[in-house]
């Protein structure tokens, strides 16, 4: 798959995940934990903003976080989910989609300049891109249910 390609999937798969957001807040749904379509919009807005100073470490020679366990991994990443869904507070799901829609067009951005060795399968940029195609789906498919 392509560079170009790759960011066109990640964009549709925003955008397709906002449309979902917005029927299944006209229909009232939430997840069994109490999540909205705003808190999973915040969810994915917050990652977003995080890979926008990530991603170019990243690529610059950090290396990645990674957790020393499975267990450590999931208490973090429920931290922060926690955050990001405090965060928007009140605010209105339109809103929280504009927050959302300004993070993944600012990571596109960011995607854009990168060379294209960054997008071959087993590349971080590559494998993060993909994953968050999966994940964009997966909220959407929650929220249609």
């Amino acid at each position: 798959m392509t560079k170009k390609k790759l960011i066109q999937e990640l964009e549709a798969a925003f955008e397709q995940f906002i449309a979902v957001a917005l029927e299944a807040e006209k229909r009232g749904i939430r997840r069994s934990d109490g999540w909205g379509p705003r808190e999973i919009a915040a969810h994915l807005a917050g990652w977003e903003v995080m890979a926008s100073v990530r991603v170019p470490a990243i690529v610059a020679g950090m290396s990645p976080l990674e957790e020393s366990s499975l267990e450590r991994e999931e208490v973090m990443d429920a931290a922060m989910n926690t955050t990001f869904a405090a965060l928007i507070g009140d605010q209105s799901l339109d809103a929280v989609i504009g927050i959302l829609r300004h993070a993944y067009q600012r990571d596109i951005q960011i995607l854009k300049e990168l060379e294209d060795r960054f997008f071959q399968p087993g590349e971080y940029v590559y494998e993060r891109t993909k994953g968050v195609i999966e994940h964009c789906q997966e909220h959407g498919e929650e929220l249609t249910q």
